[in-house]
């Protein structure tokens, strides 16, 4: 009966322990004032294999790789559960899938209310700011983001439809100005799928190729954007790597788990010594806006890249 007892109560303790934790997070945010005319570009490419990224395949993506001002990681960390859904939540929420509940593509069962997309801090920190969300694969606009863009169509896209909608609001700023926009390719994955993840498949080089000349296309643009005296911070994730056709349940092979991550700005440094994860891009966003967020700061599993 003590035992029970005992039991019972280290049970009652645990549970109050944890909702106060959840409640101490405290929900103060706020912007830093010099920080406020900073923009983020963030690219999503599904299904990267690492070891595909090379100068004959990739050459924008490769020579970026080796600039000084970015930080490059070929063994960038996914999560244990390696398919689309949970890394991309990882990856735009800064928390790890025992947090966001997130372990199906489907995205039925999450807790992303608890652990919300991170331009839900950043319109908390600053409305103003306009936050897009751009992807070929609707899930992310349906399932993650959940409202808290300004701007998230829910249209089934192709890649060029992507790269042209990306290029449409950066030059025109039509039908809105980005300065914080996530944009995402899927057709690498699907390539990876249909003929296999593999430097040697050609249909999978041809379509890492042309994601490659959309990349080079809209950093460009971007880098004109610097060159008139804005401040952009450029980011490129993938969410898996793949082998053969597949990725789902292969964190055991290294190039599944494994993936690339790309962080580069003209001037900032970034911790070249840390090993990123997916959980380390919402909370370098953040960092470079200059938004703190008690709330986040308490949850996230991620650090930020900057110094």
């Amino acid at each position: 009966m003590n035992r029970l007892v005992t039991s019972l109560f280290k049970c009652i303790v645990f549970i109050i322990a944890f909702a106060c934790s959840n409640d101490d997070c405290g929900d103060e945010i706020f912007i830093d004032v010099n920080s406020k005319n900073r923009k983020v570009l963030i690219i999503g490419i599904d299904g990267f294999r690492a070891d595909a990224m090379q100068a004959d395949i990739s050459p924008f993506l490769f020579k970026l790789s080796q600039r000084d001002e970015t930080y490059f990681n070929n063994e960038h960390l996914v999560e244990r559960l390696t398919f689309s859904g949970p890394n991309w939540t990882s990856i735009l929420t800064g928390v790890h899938v025992q947090k966001h509940q997130v372990r199906t593509n489907d995205l039925r069962y999450h807790n992303l209310r608890e652990y919300p997309h991170v331009f839900d801090y950043i319109e908390l920190a600053d409305s103003g700011l306009n936050t897009i969300s751009v992807s070929s694969w609707k899930i992310i606009n349906e399932r993650i983001v959940l409202g808290n863009a300004d701007y998230a169509h829910t249209f089934v896209y192709n890649d060029e439809e992507v790269y042209n909608i990306a290029k449409q609001l950066l030059t025109e700023g039509e039908p809105i100005e980005p300065n914080v926009m996530f944009m995402s390719f899927h057709d690498l994955d699907r390539a990876g799928h249909k003929y296999g993840f593999s430097a040697q498949c050609t249909e999978y080089t041809i379509a890492l190729g042309r994601i490659d000349t959309y990349v080079e296309d809209v950093i460009s643009i971007v880098n004109a954007k610097r060159d008139l005296g804005e401040d952009w911070l450029i980011m490129i994730v993938s969410d898996h790597g793949g082998a053969n056709k597949s990725h789902t349940g292969g964190y055991n092979n290294y190039h599944i788990r494994h993936t690339v991550f790309y962080a580069n700005h003209p001037s900032i440094c970034f911790k070249q010594s840390h090993v990123s994860s997916q959980v380390d891009v919402a909370p370098t966003v953040l960092s470079f806006l200059g938004i703190t967020s008690q709330e986040f700061n308490c949850k996230t599993d991620g650090v930020s890249l900057t110094e």
